[in-house]
């Protein structure tokens, strides 16, 4: 939940009329079948737009826009087997007619079929190299696949192609936090949100790299804004509300951090959080002190190292050393990273 980055979905086809091309890519009439198609398609008259492509194949069944059509027109009225089967066509006739590739590699993207799904973007790159929506599909492809270096090279081919494409901006800089390179993702996320200012998903994203790079004042106002713009984005008011911790305005952040938690009951995470900022404002005892609120973060995720670290740090505040070092001593049981037991221990030195 923390710091989530969400990905858009592939760029798969959206408009029953295809690209009409000739070999040299000149643009030519469309085929009256295919606007009518699109027309009864947009209408919501699926069955109607399909019948118009097939009266039409009849005539034509060696017309790979008339099959691609066809496989849009299938693919919105929900029948993505048959509309592959309808680009597979198209293809068969024309190998190099990208937009079909493209369209059976976004159905495999759907189905988790990473490697049939690149080659299928890797075809449509093939036949036309400045397809900026096969090259963001690739990206979207390598990432799922755990292959990072491949999705940052096909995703900054695509960004060059359409820098202003937001779906584009947005992976990228997934992708450049997944490899470390935490400058330029927020430069391509800051991007981002300059060319979506009302996206609420693209501005708590930029609030999380914010964060983590310690721009909190910055981050706070991404976060604000994205709930201004989504009330409900439980991810955008916890990051709201750790921004306001790090201000020093923990009284403001434990109204989000008690409606969070009457959202999310089971969210460990929400009952560390809390109990971070009520120890920040010093109210560790009683049954509403940060002490509750982190032991009961823990009874949902024994293994939370934030809440156990916070209680070792409240137990160290309140110089109640022996409970402290108890807690060091539980938490150390559980074979922690080396980074959270060094944290553990150093939260430990109000004791010493």
């Amino acid at each position: 939940m923390a710091g989530a980055l969400l990905a858009c979905g592939p760029k798969g086809p959206t408009e029953t009329t295809p690209p009409a091309t000739t070999g040299d890519d000149e643009t030519v009439p469309e085929a009256p079948p295919i606007e009518r198609s699109g027309q009864l398609t947009n209408a919501g008259r699926h069955a109607e737009a399909i019948a118009v492509l097939d009266e039409a194949l009849a005539k034509k069944p060696g017309d790979p826009e008339l099959h691609y059509a066809r496989g849009v027109a299938l693919a919105q009225a929900g029948r993505g087997d048959e509309a592959v089967a309808a680009w597979k066509e198209a293809v068969r006739i024309d190998p190099k007619y990208y937009p079909a590739h493209n369209g059976i590699g976004a159905v495999a993207l759907d189905a988790g079929r990473l490697d049939e799904a690149a080659v299928a973007f890797e075809a449509a790159i093939a036949a036309k190299p400045d397809f900026a929506d096969a090259h963001y599909n690739l990206g979207r492809a390598a990432r799922a696949n755990g292959q990072n270096e491949r999705a940052a090279a096909a995703l900054t081919e695509a960004n060059r192609l359409a820098p202003e494409d937001v779906d584009v901006l947005f992976l990228l800089a997934q992708v450049d936090r997944d490899l470390g390179k935490r400058d330029e993702a927020l430069a391509v996320a800051t991007k981002a949100a300059s060319l979506a200012p009302d996206d609420p998903e693209v501005r708590r994203t930029l609030g999380h790299l914010l964060m983590e790079a310690d721009k909190v004042r910055e981050a706070q106002v991404e976060f604000s804004t994205a709930l201004q713009k989504r009330p409900d984005d439980n991810d955008a008011k916890l990051g709201l509300a750790r921004a306001l911790v790090k201000l020093e305005r923990a009284d403001e952040a434990l109204v989000h951090l008690a409606d969070l938690a009457a959202r999310l009951p089971d969210q460990a995470v929400v009952w560390s959080e809390w109990g971070a900022a009520l120890a920040k404002l010093g109210r560790l005892d009683g049954p509403d002190g940060a002490l509750a609120k982190l032991d009961k973060a823990l009874t949902l995720k024994p293994d939370l190292a934030s809440a156990h670290i916070r209680k070792i740090g409240a137990l160290a505040q309140a110089k109640q050393c022996k409970p402290a070092k108890e807690a060091l001593k539980s938490f150390t049981a559980k074979s922690p990273k080396p980074d959270a037991l060094a944290q553990a221990k150093a939260a430990l030195t109000g004791c010493k």
